[in-house]
């Protein structure tokens, strides 16, 4: 018995190290070719399942859910911008709750009447092949300088959608299993988990980060956040509700808090340790997945498979046009040249595989759906996941060079800030004499090397110059607003002439952001920088509400 446990744990760990080794090799390879890490892992999965002598573990829904599915998604919602996430969370929302719902449904009834097959079978279907994978897109993303604001879309949709349709799933499968369930009771059960869920998350990501500001040790901190990883999932589930949804809450309120929590060495040692966890969970789940899929099985089953496919992209176009009709009204609605890559990068992925692993041997064509959705899910990653670069090229999305130039332009920045500081100290007798002159040669020899830099950087014509015109133009409105709450506030300026004189520059904003611009300008007007002013309006204007109500 013991040498057959042993034998057992030899396997497992001569399996990972031989996964581990694919890994490397495909991520040093992949940087000499045009193909997204994560797709080519997928292909590299595919070749490796013909080999018989090739040793691996099987990829099961506990392995996905338990494993897997907890740091990823701890690691995306801890390191996603909460400011961007929140002006964008409605569409977020839209996308990930009703959106997905409504697809479940559209996938079951079209499958329904195309192909004859059960509405409440093909409805569990369709709940497990709503949520969205987009890790490959949001790298080509990345590396095209796409609008930031579309890559927040996108990768919030998929962190929450992925709570829904589990929860969703779990709804619906009581119904075709025999179950007794109704609509309402349906609906009761569906806010109930993920509610649920979101309430764990926040109280155990309220009580680690209580602890955090107790204790700076950067050790015990990134234990800290694992166990928060793991923990936010696992009681969740102990309490009956959505474990994904828990995590993500808990990423997401951790990720907020870390700079007041958290002392700078901290930081970076977490943000190396999270990035490590999300490149090895990525590389190994990707190459289970086309390690998984039997691919003559699929080609035999390939008109089927287009059929299905067919039905969920139609489904994915419709919602997001709707999504973007609801939001056009509220001002936040999507430039159309988005709406492509939104519905196209809807990637499907293991959440999806997870779901399919654990259906009940009792639920009839249930051979069918595992072999469908492995079929959506190695179409998406490979088809949509490859012809992304095109699509964003196609419609001008991408501008590869705007990172290069954001970071000359910010160390031009930086160079000019020091260097003015050291002559600022010259000129206060700070400084030792001819100490000044013995580093300003050297700073403005980095600065005249910057500026050679900016200007053989291949852009768009006019392009950052036209968004440096309106960044700047409405951080000049937004200023305006906090001079004349700052007015108020000192008591020279009434509440009437202050709602008109707010009025007035607001609609000035509004013009402003109503003019064409290009389809990188949304991100360009959220800068970091502009965004400070705003908050800070905002906090002014808070204060300043309150002492009116007061005087009022």
């Amino acid at each position: 018995m013991e040498s057959n446990n042993s034998m057992s744990g030899l396997s497992i760990e001569t399996a990972i190290i031989s996964a581990l080794v694919v890994v490397v090799t495909v991520a040093v390879f992949v940087r000499r070719i045009n193909l997204p890490y994560t797709i080519a892992l997928v292909v590299m999965g595919l070749v490796l399942s013909v080999v018989p002598a090739f040793p691996t573990f099987e990829l099961t829904r506990e392995v996905i859910l338990l494993v897997f599915l907890p740091p990823l998604l701890f690691e995306a919602s801890f390191n996603l911008e909460f400011e961007s996430l929140t002006k964008n969370l409605t569409a977020i929302l839209l996308l990930a709750v009703p959106g997905v719902v409504l697809g479940a449904f559209m996938i079951a009834g079209m499958l329904n009447l195309t192909l004859g097959r059960s509405f409440e079978t093909m409805l569990v279907f369709g709940a497990l092949i709503a949520a969205t994978d987009p890790i490959s897109v949001l790298a080509i993303f990345s590396r095209l300088g796409a609008p930031q604001r579309l890559a927040t879309i996108v990768e919030g949709e998929s962190l929450f959608n992925d709570g829904v349709a589990i929860v969703l799933y779990g709804v619906v499968l009581v119904g075709a299993t025999g179950g007794s369930t109704s609509i309402s009771g349906g609906l009761i059960e569906f806010v109930k988990v993920s509610a649920g869920g979101g309430l764990v998350g926040l109280l155990i990501a309220m009580l680690a980060t209580a602890l955090l500001h107790r204790i700076d040790d950067h050790l015990i901190e990134i234990t800290i956040t694992t166990v928060v990883a793991f923990g936010s999932y696992l009681v969740s589930e102990q309490f009956h509700v959505s474990g994904v949804i828990g995590v993500v809450v808990a990423g997401l309120v951790m990720g907020r808090a870390r700079d007041a929590a958290m002392s700078p060495t901290t930081r970076v040692t977490l943000g190396s340790f999270w990035e490590y966890v999300g490149f090895l969970g990525n590389s190994m789940i990707f190459l289970l997945v086309g390690m998984r899929i039997a691919v003559p099985q699929l080609l035999h089953n390939l008109p089927a498979i287009a059929l299905v496919m067919l039905a969920v992209l139609l489904s994915r176009t419709v919602i997001v046009s709707l999504v973007n009709l609801v939001l056009r009204p509220f001002r936040q609605h999507m430039p159309w040249t988005w709406l492509p890559v939104v519905a196209w990068g809807g990637l499907r992925g293991a959440v999806a595989l997870a779901l399919a692993l654990s259906l009940p041997d009792n639920l009839p064509g249930r051979d069918w759906i595992q072999l469908m959705t492995f079929g959506v899910v190695l179409i998406s990653l490979l088809v949509q996941g490859i012809t992304m670069q095109p699509l964003l090229n196609l419609l001008k999305l991408g501008q590869p060079k705007q990172a290069e130039y954001e970071r000359h332009q910010a160390r031009l920045y930086a160079l000019n800030r020091a260097l003015h500081m050291l002559q600022r100290e010259e000129g206060r007798g700070s400084l030792l004499p001819g100490v000044i002159s013995d580093v300003r040669d050297d700073y403005e020899a980095a600065i005249r090397a910057e500026q050679e830099d900016l200007e053989a950087i291949e852009m768009q014509p006019g392009l950052f110059r036209e968004q440096q015109i309106r960044q700047t133009r409405r951080r000049g409105l937004l200023i305006q607003r906090s001079a004349l709450l700052d007015l108020r506030r000192q008591g020279q300026l009434s509440a009437d002439a202050l709602r008109e004189l707010l009025e007035d520059v607001d609609a000035e904003l509004v013009q402003l952001d109503e003019l064409p611009k290009s389809s990188d300008d949304d991100e360009q007007q959220r800068d970091e920088e502009e965004d400070r002013d705003f908050k800070d309006s905002a906090e002014a204007e808070r204060s300043v509400h309150g002492a009116t109500a007061r005087t009022d």
